[in-house]
């Protein structure tokens, strides 16, 4: 039986699309968005399109090559390891501000209903979890740049 997980999650972020770009592209540091990463090795580029390995867990070792579309996508395909599927990190400049949106479409065969619910969850869980902690980067970025006024006890940020 094949079981797939589609799971799609958007976020505004109060910041430009280049902003948020310089936070999503930068792709070696993606464990600190996807807690199901722990490590990340490179193994080669060409053009727009970087193969590496990467664990999950404890020991899970998977394959993923990343299509880098600069300032509107990055597209994961897992290759090889215990994920099947696609995932693709979208930006929409709308605005002043950033739609960030994730969208993953994952298959795994041999797993029962209980446990397809709980990988939907999970999935679901590490996706919002994911833009959350996007959001709060950019957005930190942005106020740490500069801090101008103070008007009426609250400030405004450049």
């Amino acid at each position: 039986m094949l079981y797939v997980v589609k799971i799609k999650v958007r976020l505004q972020i109060n910041a430009s699309q280049e902003r948020v770009w310089g936070v999503v592209s930068d792709v070696d540091n993606d464990s600190d968005f996807w807690r199901g990463i722990t490590r990340i090795r490179n193994i080669s580029k060409e053009g727009n399109t970087i193969t590496r390995e990467i664990i999950l867990g404890a020991n899970n070792k998977c394959i993923q090559k990343l299509s880098i579309y600069p300032k509107e996508e990055i597209s994961i395909r897992w290759v090889k390891g215990v994920i099947t599927g696609t995932k693709a990190i979208l930006l929409t400049s709308i605005g002043h501000a950033t739609l960030l949106e994730v969208q993953m479409n994952y298959e795994f065969s041999g797993v029962g209903d209980i446990a397809s619910k709980r990988l939907t969850t999970l999935f679901q869980n590490e996706a919002e979890l994911a833009v959350d902690l996007i959001k709060e980067k950019t957005e930190w970025h942005k106020h740490s740049v500069s801090m101008t006024t103070k008007n009426n006890g609250w400030y405004n940020y450049g």
